[in-house]
């Protein structure tokens, strides 16, 4: 003999009740509600990465900067204090504001000074009794993204100075 389930009829009076009626609905609502919610989350994040992506390239740029400023300071030095030869030990005018390519200045192709410039001046700011001379050399060193178009609008450059103070033995 099978096993009969009885079907109770659906109660009317509880489907048409005031309460049923006033929560038809909210769960769209509420979907509407948790869609905006992360919608609004996700921009957020978006903004976040963004802004963290253009500081790491921004202190990349000024590492790189800083490395070609430091790059043309010890080309000048080598040009004032030559090894194993007495040199004059003078800033002339050949110092003042020299640009360096470095990519040939220094005679090797370095990838990390790609679009990176440098330049460099010396000056003699006192000469003492003895004839010892005190030297100030300033390098600063430019990089940038990319080639750099005068009307770019997505131009990203970083510039770096480091001065050196020495004297003559």
């Amino acid at each position: 003999m099978p096993i009969r389930y009885q079907q109770f009829p659906k109660d009317k009076a509880l489907n048409n009740s005031p309460l049923m009626a006033k929560q038809q609905g909210s769960s769209l609502i509420l979907a509407l509600f948790v869609i905006i919610i992360l919608t609004l989350l996700g921009g957020a994040l978006m903004r976040m990465i963004s802004t963290s992506s253009e500081t790491v390239s921004q202190e990349v740029l000024g590492t790189r900067a800083y490395m070609a400023a430091n790059s043309a300071m010890q080309a000048e030095l080598q040009l004032l204090f030559p090894f194993n030869v007495t040199a004059s030990n003078t800033c002339d005018l050949t110092f003042i504001d020299k640009p360096y390519d470095l990519q040939t200045a220094l005679l090797d192709d370095i990838p990390g000074l790609y679009d990176c410039t440098a330049k460099t001046s010396c000056e003699t700011y006192h000469t003492g009794s003895d004839g010892t001379k005190y030297f100030r050399i300033t390098s600063t060193g430019e990089c940038g993204s990319g080639v750099m178009a005068a009307a770019s609008k997505v131009i990203v450059k970083s510039s770096r100075t480091i001065q050196v103070e020495a004297r003559s033995l």
